[in-house]
């Protein structure tokens, strides 16, 4: 993909795909001509697909994905093609497109793909667009589930799992479909249904959990005096255990046992510190899907690095507004619900609601990063690379965060 001045720039975006547990089980990579593309345009099929394995690659697939398999879309040209693919077959689960016909060179790529060890997935399956042929060959199909009816859509799941096949429902965007899909026996979902969490307007956070958030949002506003941080922090009274045991662990390798919060503040400094309070705090939803944390701390640690690129010198703010946006999600609560419980800014509450401000540029910005609408990935003066590294450290970061507190 070329940037702005001309050079290349690698640009991959990852959508995750749910079990029936609400647990991430595959990533598929997301593929844009250009910047400024809002859907895929290819004109080189090949050159796409291996544009999107690439970019992975080049970014880190293990740290990208966690070590997941990842789901690619291939043209027939890249079927019919007896080029290698630079990818264990097990990591890469090839999704035929839906204008792809089952002839006889289509049918003999996918049998010598598939005895490679790859998976085959039929993407945007229809029964009368698709060919049929290819059901024979698949593993995976795709369903489209907001443009199909629950009257529709009941023989045809009933009509493909009799065939042994496995079922992910895409653009899955409320809870409420999340569960039909679920009654249905689909195996896998994708969409923004986590995001929505329509079904649990009624719910109140615990007040021990909310008594958490409001410590987050406090440390990540202008908090100068340490005194003052300890005495947030010693609130709550196993706040200061599960900090110390954290930051205690091998993966700190401190060269020396810390045994108070002000030596903590002291050697971890306010930004680390303030992290580490916000990943102990998460652990008190762990009735919640994990993967729901990751991606809060993807948002979290990208609005704070677009926040740092951009010349701010304290990026408290941008990194609560971007881990405070999947709020509703892990609570169940809706946002403008929780904004009258916790201590926000009113900069931060705005980004929140409407993505109004910087603040709220730099969410819409990772919002956008999230689904590849690269050209709506806009942070200000920020060139396209900038963004592109501030994600990928994100990921990284949020992957790190994630086996901190497992331990």
């Amino acid at each position: 993909m070329d940037n702005e001045d001309g050079s290349l720039l690698a640009l991959v975006a990852r959508q995750p795909i749910y079990s029936p547990g609400m647990a991430v089980i595959a990533y598929e990579l997301l593929y844009r001509k250009s910047p400024h593309a809002t859907k895929a345009e290819v004109t080189d099929s090949r050159r796409a697909t291996m544009d999107v394995i690439g970019n992975a690659l080049e970014i880190g697939l293990d740290r990208l994905t966690a070590g997941l398999p990842i789901h690619v879309n291939f043209s027939r040209e890249m079927l019919v093609s007896d080029s290698p693919l630079p990818l264990q077959s097990d990591r890469l689960v090839i999704e035929v497109l839906e204008s792809v016909p089952g002839d006889a060179q289509v049918l003999a790529g996918i049998a010598s793909l598939r005895s490679q060890g790859h998976r085959i997935a039929l993407d945007d399956y229809e029964p009368h667009a698709t060919d049929a042929a290819l059901l024979n060959v698949a593993d995976i199909v795709k369903l489209v589930i907001s443009q199909k009816t629950p009257e529709q859509l009941v023989p045809l799941v009933k009509q493909l799992k009799s065939r042994g096949l496995e079922l992910i429902a895409e653009e899955v965007e409320t809870v409420e479909q999340f569960e039909s899909c679920l009654e249905l026996g689909f195996d896998g979902f994708q969409g923004y249904f986590l995001q929505h969490p329509q079904t649990f307007r009624a719910q109140r956070v615990p007040t021990s959990r909310l008594a958490m958030l409001r410590l987050v949002a406090t440390l990540n506003k202008d908090v100068e005096s340490l005194d003052e941080i300890e005495q947030l922090i010693s609130q709550d009274v196993s706040m200061p255990y599960r900090l110390l045991r954290c930051i205690n662990s091998s993966y700190y390798n401190l060269p020396r046992r810390i045994d108070s919060i002000h030596q903590a503040i002291v050697i971890l400094g306010l930004d680390n510190l303030r992290r580490l309070c916000t990943l102990v705090a998460l652990q008190a939803f762990d009735d919640r899907p994990p993967s729901l944390f990751v991606n809060a701390l993807v948002r979290g640690r990208m609005c704070e690095q677009l926040g740092k690129l951009a010349g701010v010198k304290d990026t408290g703010s941008y990194f609560i507004t971007g881990l405070f946006s999947m709020l509703d999600a892990i609570t169940g609560v809706p946002l403008e619900e929780l904004m009258k419980e916790l201590p926000l800014t009113a900069a931060v509450e705005r980004a929140l609601l409407s993505e109004e401000g910087e603040l709220g540029t730099a969410l819409a910005c990772v919002r956008a990063y999230e689904r590849g609408a690269w050209n709506l990935v806009v942070c200000g003066d920020l060139a396209l690379n900038l963004i592109r590294a501030a994600y990928v450290d994100a990921v990284f970061w949020a992957e790190e965060a994630r086996a901190l507190i497992s331990q």
